[in-house]
């Protein structure tokens, strides 16, 4: 299906309130899609996770960006033993009647048996808290139980009012999402929200949305056809608030990371399906003014994905 249909169907969904919601409907039709949610948000929250050396037995507090559909990873933190977190959007996409059929996938031995390897606390008392939290009845309660702070349509302001030095920052392709103004922004908030020698981990989808798997899928572009466009172009196919995205390479990232002098401990790029090569010369001049030097177009379509460990030293 050619990628303008979606991107039509995206920008009449933006004009109504409940617009993100409508189009987040067809994923949720698929008949394991809580359990996925549950298993992505898992592994991806215990694999950055891993990359800080953090020792729970110390007070902790954790800055989420981008919750997204479901607060799992915030109450996997949570259960590992952090003390505070807090969870941050621009919509508020959260709700409790999708957090109760999924958290009783996060209920399975072999997820308390690795939050247990790797958290605080025995494995007794990780399943006397996932007892307590499928009884509560309603968001709040469980925001409160596992002291999450839910921010939705928030600012930078809203973040910097917590008052929290965080000992751990991280996002799950949502930077990719984000103007670059607000990047530049948000980049110098991270280097005065983090705690001296603690890390941020942040995950970034790079490639084409329109050419993710599903029943929109084009399946005849680039996973980088983005790169073709300049930017009037692409904005008006997708200049709004459900189908945005930067088109910004991992190079923009490491030198937002640079300037702001904190130190990328490791970038880890993949290439996680099949690729359709892009030729360099269709990479418009729009894309190509985006950097503060003139790039290697080759990076520019060298990863689909890419994973920063990113100390404040």
């Amino acid at each position: 299906m050619d990628w303008r249909i979606k991107a039509s169907l995206q920008k009449i969904l933006s004009l109504s309130r409940i617009g993100d919601r409508l189009n987040h409907i067809p994923a949720t039709h698929h008949k394991n899609y809580h359990h996925n949610v549950v298993t992505y948000q898992f592994y991806e929250c215990l694999r950055k996770f891993e990359y800080t050396n953090l020792d729970l037995n110390q007070e902790c507090k954790a800055l989420e960006i981008g919750t997204g559909y479901s607060i799992i990873s915030p109450v996997i933190l949570f259960l590992l033993g952090f003390d505070k977190i807090v969870t941050v959007d621009i919509d508020k996409d959260v709700s409790f009647r999708t957090f109760r059929k999924q958290i009783i996938f996060l209920c399975s031995e072999n997820f308390i048996k690795q939050i247990m390897d790797r958290g605080i606390y025995q494995e007794k008392v990780i399943k006397e808290k996932l007892d307590k939290i499928v009884t509560l009845k309603n968001i709040e309660e469980v925001l409160e139980f596992c002291n999450i702070t839910y921010k939705s349509s928030y600012t930078l302001d809203d973040i910097e009012n917590e008052g929290i030095i965080f000992e751990y920052i991280y996002s799950q392709v949502v930077f990719e999402h984000i103007p670059p103004t607000f990047l530049i922004a948000l980049f110098k908030k991270l280097k005065t929200w983090l705690k001296q020698d603690c890390f941020t981990v942040h995950t970034v989808n790079f490639i084409d949305h329109y050419a993710n798997p599903g029943i929109f899928e084009d399946k005849k572009i680039s996973e980088f056809n983005f790169l073709r466009f300049s930017d009037s172009y692409w904005n008006f196919w997708s200049g709004n608030s459900i189908a945005y995205t930067n088109r910004l390479s991992y190079i923009y990232y490491l030198d937002l990371f640079k300037e702001n002098k904190m130190e990328v401990i490791h970038f880890i790029g993949e290439n996680y399906r099949p690729q359709k090569i892009l030729d360099h010369k269709q990479i418009h001049k729009d894309i190509i003014k985006k950097y503060n030097s003139k790039p290697d177009l080759l990076e520019l379509t060298k990863y689909q994905r890419g994973t920063f460990i990113v100390k404040n030293s």
